[in-house]
Order: structure tokens, then sequence, then C-alpha cells
């Protein structure tokens, strides 16, 4: 239980450490974070790195899929944090297990009245969240759906990774995607007339601190977590990182959650833990 709780106390340190890298650009921090991630990766997995040239042409193409939409999810999430508040975009990117379930039904996945009853409840939040930021002004509204951008492609990255599970060794595989989604990020951050050089200092350390603790660490133990406790008390505990994210950055920027942000969130939070914790 001690690594499940570790796991979500450094996940929860993503969005703060992002944050802090500001003001670089989104795509920027999103680049320097996974590509220090992979090269943790691959350090790590290093003893396993030659079964990568076994893998078959079909499953390397999924490979680059899932990297591809790993940076569509860093590059959209970290630029929400610019736009809404911490609670809001953590929240929302918090809904990807719903349009995992979405996306399920496209593979021929069946969803069940209790994942529908979630995916409602989890809706009715989005809106609560929505709702509250068309008051607040534009910007948090583009914020939002940068958001719920991100919390799709992570879903897609993770229904791709299923699908590779026993074809790409665990840290090759993940120090791969995240290479790929350094490389799609950083041409992204040159095409939009950004450098990832001549950043502040703090930018540097900020997106190292992500990658180590929030990446490397963090999804690490979540991994190690799942091996031996049951899954649907590792699921509920991942909704912790909203709560976790939102007060580290409450504490270390000042920034105070709207409440709109805490209402609509705790119904997300309630949607996500009604629609797709499972009992054993």
């Amino acid at each position: 239980m001690w690594r499940l709780v570790l796991a979500i106390l450094c996940v929860s340190t993503g969005a703060p450490f992002a944050r802090w890298a500001a003001p670089a650009p989104p795509l920027a921090i999103g680049a320097l974070r996974v590509g220090m991630a992979s090269i943790l990766l691959f350090g790590a997995g290093w003893r396993e790195i030659g079964k990568l040239r076994t893998v078959p042409r079909r499953d390397f193409l999924l490979v680059i899929a899932s990297g591809s939409l790993l940076a569509v999810h860093f590059g959209s999430w970290i630029a929400s944090l610019s736009f809404t508040s911490t609670a809001a975009s953590v929240a929302l990117v918090a809904t990807n297990p719903m349009f995992a379930a979405l996306f399920g039904t496209l593979l021929g996945d069946r969803v069940s009245g209790r994942e529908i009853g979630g995916i409602a409840i989890a809706a009715a939040g989005c809106a609560v969240l929505a709702g509250g930021d068309w008051q607040a002004g534009g910007d948090a509204l583009a914020g939002d759906g940068l958001a719920l951008v991100g919390a799709a492609s992570a879903a897609g990255y993770l229904v791709v990774g299923r699908r590779l599970r026993a074809s790409v060794p665990l840290l090759p595989y993940l120090g791969t995607v995240n290479l790929i989604a350094a490389i799609a990020l950083a041409i992204a951050t040159v095409a939009t007339g950004n450098s990832l050089a001549a950043l502040p200092a703090h930018s540097y350390v900020a997106c190292a601190g992500a990658a180590l603790v929030a990446s490397f660490v963090g999804h690490s133990l979540l991994n190690a977590a799942v091996r031996v406790t049951p899954t649907h008390l590792v699921a509920l505990a991942v909704l912790g990182e909203p709560i976790g994210s939102s007060l580290i950055t409450w504490i270390a920027f000042g920034e105070e959650p709207p409440i709109h942000a805490v209402l609509g969130g705790a119904i997300v939070l309630a949607g996500i833990a009604v629609g797709f914790v499972r009992k054993r």
C-alpha cells in the first residue's frame, strides 16, 4: 500500500512542475519532460532494449501511434494549465477512463450500464466546470477543452498500449513512446516559432523534476502497485491525483481552486469512481 500512496504523491507533482516551468512554452515543457523521461526509462530497461528489434512491423506502427497520442496528451494538457485552474484541468484529464470506454466500443468492447451511468455523472461534472469557466471567461473554457483533448488522447494511448502488452517489453516500450512524443513535441515547438534552448534555468529544473518524480517514479510505482494491489483500489487511489495536484499548486503558488472547479471536479471524480472502479 505504501507504494500506491507514494505513487499518487509523485504523479500529483506533474501539474505543479508544469506551472513552475512557466513562462516556457507548453509544447517545450512537454518535449523536455517526456524526452528526459525516455532517457530514464531506457536506462532502467537497458537489458531488454535489444528485444525491440524483434517487434513485428505492424506492432511497431502501433508504438508510433501510441507515442503520437502521448505527444498530443502532454501538449494539450500542459497548454490547458495556462488557461484554466489546476483543479479544473487535472479533474478533466481524469475523465480518460470514460473516453477509453467509448473508444473500446469501437473495438467491440461492451460498455456496461454502470459505466454508462458513470459517464453520465462525469459529463454532468464537466458541464458544471464548463459553466463556471464560461462565466469566468473564454480563456478558461478553452483550457477546459484542451484538458478534455488531453484526456481523450491519454485514453487512446492506453488503449493502444493494452494491445502491445504481449509483444513489447514494458520499460523499452515506455522509453520508445516517450522518445517519439519528445520528437513530435520538439518539432511542434520549433514549428510554432519557439525553441527548446535559452529557456529560464528553473524551466529545465521543473521539467527534470516532472520527468523524474511524476513520470519515472510515479508511473513506475503505479505499475508495481497493480501487481500486488487489487486493480479497483489502484484505480480509486488514482482519483486522488487531482486533489494532490490542486493542494500542491495552492501551497506552492497560492492558486486557490475556484468553487465551481471544486464542485465540478468532485462530480467528475464521483462519476469515474461509480462507473469504472470495480469491486472484487
